[in-house]
């Protein structure tokens, strides 16, 4: 974490500084017609103040915006419950999950293995693993394990963001409501 925030902090300085003299080059030649080194000292000192506000105020900007969406999402509403299902029911639409892939990114994410999904949702083993393959391709997540580790991390942040209403606070979570395949029963062989 902290390797590539130093590396990102490298790539905006340098970013930063080929900016400013870039400037620097262009108002120098273009319209001062060769100024002294002083001048075009100067000018680049200038660009590069200048230019490093622009880029701490936009990035301040954008980091508060996405904090914002973050927490938007997170926020329970007054029927969702702090739960797993949750999570993937709030992302599964940005990611672009269809229903069956949601249900097995749940399924996933509570820790079953591929032949207990396939069992459960009355389908084959490499059914289930391609929409696994779907799903971590969709999320830019790598293995079962991140997705996991994704989905918890998520729900803890749920519990600790504040609730805004009171109705929100005395609400217990009914996960039975939101599990997939809820309502819908496969019809077993007799």
């Amino acid at each position: 974490m902290v390797m590539q925030m130093n590396n990102n902090l490298i790539i905006g300085g340098g970013l930063v500084t080929l900016v400013a003299a870039i400037k620097t080059y262009v108002v120098s030649s273009l319209l001062l017609g060769g100024a002294s080194f002083a001048i075009q000292s100067g000018l680049f000192a200038l660009f590069l103040a200048l230019t490093a506000t622009v880029a701490y105020v936009s990035y301040t900007q954008l980091k508060n915006h996405l904090m914002r969406q973050r927490q938007e999402k997170l926020a329970p509403g007054g029927s969702e419950p702090i739960a797993k299902e949750t999570v993937i029911a709030r992302h599964a639409r940005d990611w672009g999950l269809s229903r069956a892939e949601a249900d097995v990114a749940i399924f996933v994410a509570k820790g079953f293995s591929n032949s207990e999904i396939a069992s459960m949702r009355g389908s084959a083993v490499a059914t289930v693993k391609s929409q696994l393959g779907n799903i971590y391709q969709k999320s830019g997540l790598d293995n079962r394990y991140q997705l996991m580790a994704f989905v918890t991390d998520e729900v803890v942040t749920m519990a600790k963001t504040p609730e805004k209403t009171e109705a929100a606070e005395k609400r217990k979570p009914q996960t039975v409501d939101t599990l997939p395949l809820s309502g819908r029963m496969t019809k077993t062989a007799a």
